[in-house]
């Protein structure tokens, strides 16, 4: 495969992983499974910074690359973000 091609998979997983934690988070069922899906896929929606470095070390100087790294240093902040959200609603 290509470095270009592996930067932007890896690029890829927070933003997909974000997406599916809150989706699973708001319609999905209380299951077991449900629930370490949702702490497997916050856990890489907070580590999005990683990512983005592991891209920028593949392919810098690729353009697509650089726009999914910076919405990858903002899947961390939304996370934090939803865990604020989610400690303000039980009133702490």
């Amino acid at each position: 495969m290509n470095k270009k091609i592996i930067a932007i998979l890896a690029e890829l997983v927070p933003l997909v992983s974000a997406v599916t934690s809150y989706t699973l988070i708001v319609h999905g069922p209380n299951s077991l499974f449900i629930k370490r899906v949702i702490a497997v896929t916050m856990l890489l929606a907070f580590l999005g910074f990683v990512f983005c470095i592991i891209g920028r070390k593949l392919a810098k100087e690729e353009k697509a690359v650089r726009v999914l790294g910076v919405f990858d240093c903002i899947t961390p902040l939304l996370v934090i973000g939803f865990y604020v959200v989610a400690i303000f609603s039980f009133g702490l």
